[in-house]
């Protein structure tokens, strides 16, 4: 037991390491890992999922009204004056043009019973059912267009922060170029075979990087954290990205001659608007179809008694029943059905110029996107060569500086324009990549 307080102690003293070290678990993800978590996280894919179970509920609704009715009361009533009956005056020896007037019936009444109603014909429930059937379908549509959306927003999230990163390693490289430069140019000092300015210049172009650094070290956490927004992780959860930002041609999936036709047949936002077109051409056949005459069967169970005390067990309790048809014709309805079938009319052709509309973007997003593909790659092999030059002649520069033949000023431009074909390649590879994934969007490729 005298060690009991020094175990207590220890324990005191790793419990706040074993919460950092819970806290320091980074979450390796991939850009397909970090797909599938947004698919099972994302909060506007899981508000759209909810969206379609309400769809399923709606065609149950729809099929529920031509389905019976059933319906129990009861009413309990208490009659401070009882209820008044009239009788002829000849019933009692009054004049013939005189009423008698009775109270009758007890101060207590009860009355229950069952009502039924089974539609029999009513056009509305067969088109009510066939628009909740299309609306789910639209529905699932809009499910696949928000998948498509968050798959699109997190791939391109994910090269966001590789692109930052990837500023970030070629800013230190330029960084330590510079620093060598700096001690070279020191060193040359020393020897007597630099001028005093050469090395002030490359001291201040050196300290001139540094507030980039901070800046791009700060953007990749901006960019994680929309990552990890788009995805649905939680904001206090540390990532590492386990992709490369890399330029493969061979994995570029070539669209077909008319990739305009494959974008229409796949693209889950046009068939939605196509099923909505569908929708609205039957809710004119549903506003329609309340101009039709309605049918139901009808029938009615029900008790009643009345007493002037709460004696139950001496209550007569008299059923009556019925069973019978209930016709329902519409003549006049103040023009309301008419303006709404005016309505439906209207909201179709909305729908048929927002779908031609549609297709019209489709097309061009199509031109754009294969233009904006083929742009970049053209970019990348361009810069792959130009990346090969700007070394080549940052080292003949930089062995003809330290040789006292060049200046500092050709130096530094020589450095500069190395990294800036570095730089340039690097945007041209997160551009095809970016466009490559906008391109699978755009034909509907994602599924």
């Amino acid at each position: 037991m005298k060690y009991l307080p020094n175990i207590v102690g220890l324990l005191l003293t790793l419990l706040p390491l074993l919460g950092t070290m819970v806290q320091a678990q980074v979450r390796q993800l991939t850009m397909e890992n970090a797909v599938k978590l947004a698919i099972d996280k994302n909060r506007d894919l899981q508000v759209a999922t909810l969206e379609t179970s309400k769809a399923t509920q709606k065609v149950q609704e729809a099929r529920g009204y031509g389905l019976p009715t059933v319906a129990a009361s009861a009413q309990y009533l208490y009659y401070f004056n009882k209820q008044v009956s009239f009788l002829p005056g000849s019933f009692v020896g009054l004049g013939e043009d005189q009423l008698a007037m009775f109270r009758v019936g007890g101060s207590n009444t009860f009355l229950g019973g069952v009502a039924v109603s089974q539609p029999l014909f009513q056009a509305s429930v067969r088109s009510g059912i066939k628009a909740a059937q299309i609306d789910g379908l639209a529905t699932d549509q809009a499910l696949a267009d928000v998948r498509a959306t968050v798959v699109t927003d997190v791939k391109k999230a994910y090269l966001d922060v590789l692109i930052t990163q990837e500023q970030l390693r070629l800013h230190q490289q330029s960084i330590a170029r510079n620093e060598q430069a700096l001690k070279d140019s020191r060193s040359l000092l020393a020897q007597g075979r630099a001028s005093r300015v050469d090395t002030l210049r490359a001291y201040v172009t050196l300290e001139n990087l540094r507030p980039t650094l901070i800046q791009l070290t700060n953007r990749i956490g901006i960019t994680k954290t929309v990552l990890k927004r788009t995805v649905g992780l939680d904001e206090r959860e540390g990532i590492e990205l386990q992709d490369s930002l890399r330029y493969d041609d061979a994995l570029f999936v070539s669209p077909s001659t008319d990739a305009f036709l494959d974008a229409i047949q796949a693209r889950p936002d046009v068939r939605r608007v196509e099923l909505v077109e569908q929708l609205n051409r039957e809710q004119i056949a549903l506003q329609t179809a309340e101009k039709q005459p309605k049918l139901a069967a009808i029938g009615l169970v029900q008790s009643q008694s009345q007493a002037n005390n709460f004696r139950l067990g001496d209550y007569q309790w008299p059923v009556s029943s019925y069973l019978g048809l209930q016709l329902n014709v519409p003549i006049f309805t103040g023009f309301r059905t008419n303006s709404r079938i005016q309505q439906a009319h209207i909201t179709r052709q909305q729908s048929e110029t927002q779908l031609a509309n549609l297709k019209e973007i489709v097309r061009a997003q199509v031109k754009i996107s294969l233009a904006n593909v083929q742009e970049a790659r053209l970019r990348i092999q361009t810069q792959q060569q130009t990346i090969s030059v700007a070394e080549l002649g940052y080292r003949i520069v930089r062995d003809r500086w330290k040789q006292g033949i060049s200046s500092r000023l050709e130096l530094t431009d020589a450095e500069l324009s190395l990294t800036q074909a570095k730089s340039n390649y690097l945007q041209a590879v997160y551009d095809y990549l970016t466009a490559a994934v906008d391109l699978d969007k755009v034909l509907g490729r994602i599924k």
